[in-house]
């Protein structure tokens, strides 16, 4: 089977590059504050509840990975230190009022029938910004999963779809990332979901288009025709339009095809194309 074409299209009809944008996102914005009065669910575990916003005061109680707190304020209490400081926030839990560094509240949570997935971003001197994603299977709070990846952008959605049939994989994890200006970079990291609940880092793709001229990556699940496995093709395209007023575009388009042994992608990863040597 061909497993990398390469391809140049001339004066192919222009579509759009915006039209992805017209879809509707629950927007999560990394780097804002947490709305008032509304629910969240933490993402740290063993959280000590305070009477006051410091360390030293009482502990009221302790909360648990996923345990559900309503925020109520956000206080001018910093903590940690430099980067990585966050703001104490007063928060409800169930007969409790008390308070918590914002670190240890996710920005975002999903819920399935067997597990919950939590997020949040992590900020360290060592790695920068990250995004931190923590899965917990029923209420095993001592054995949650926690996986890590480079945090392009504050301005996210997130989305799931099916498995295709990925062998040991229950779903697919797409953080979409979302530029807030023209020309900034757009893309979607690809996680799997694999069966054990861990949270397996597949790939970062992008896509970034500003005067004429675009590029963009995808990846598209299909099947082998010689032994019935899903594949993987990752496709990248770059687009310049050659006529505004008639609608014509040049592109140029590479792809590639990937399989799924069970924990990782054959051959490995990568968005670099190349041209094989050719043997004598």
């Amino acid at each position: 089977m061909k497993t990398h074409t390469i391809q140049t299209l001339f004066f192919i009809l222009f579509l759009s590059v915006t039209q992805l944008n017209a879809q509707e996102y629950d927007y999560v914005s990394l780097y804002d504050n947490l709305e008032i009065k509304k629910n969240y669910a933490l993402f740290g575990d063993n959280v000590n509840l305070r009477e006051k916003p410091n360390t030293t005061s009482k502990e009221l109680t302790r909360l648990r990975i996923g345990f559900e707190v309503t925020v109520l304020a956000k206080t001018d209490y910093t903590f940690g230190s430099g980067n990585a400081k966050t703001y104490w926030y007063k928060v409800r839990y169930k007969n409790y009022v008390g308070f918590i560094p914002g670190k240890f509240i996710a920005h975002k949570a999903i819920h399935a029938s067997t597990h919950s997935l939590f997020f949040s971003k992590d900020i360290s001197q060592k790695y920068g910004n990250r995004l931190a994603i923590r899965v917990l299977a029923g209420n095993d709070y001592s054995n949650y999963q926690e996986t890590f990846s480079d945090l392009r952008g504050s301005l996210i959605s997130i989305d799931t779809e099916s498995n295709h049939d990925l062998i040991k994989v229950q779903y697919i994890l797409k953080i979409q990332y979302h530029g807030e200006s023209c020309g900034a970079e757009n893309g979607i990291t690809y996680f799997f979901v694999k069966d054990n609940y861990e949270v397996a880092h597949i790939a970062d793709l992008s896509s970034i288009g500003d005067g004429g001229f675009s590029e963009s990556e995808t990846f598209t699940f299909g099947v082998n025709e010689d032994n019935g496995h899903t594949i993987i093709i990752f496709t990248q395209e770059d687009t310049e339009i050659i006529d505004h007023n008639t609608h014509w575009q040049e592109s140029k388009r590479m792809t590639r095809e990937f399989a799924w042994d069970g924990t990782k992608l054959v051959p490995e990863f990568s968005n670099k194309f190349y041209r094989p040597e050719k043997s004598n």
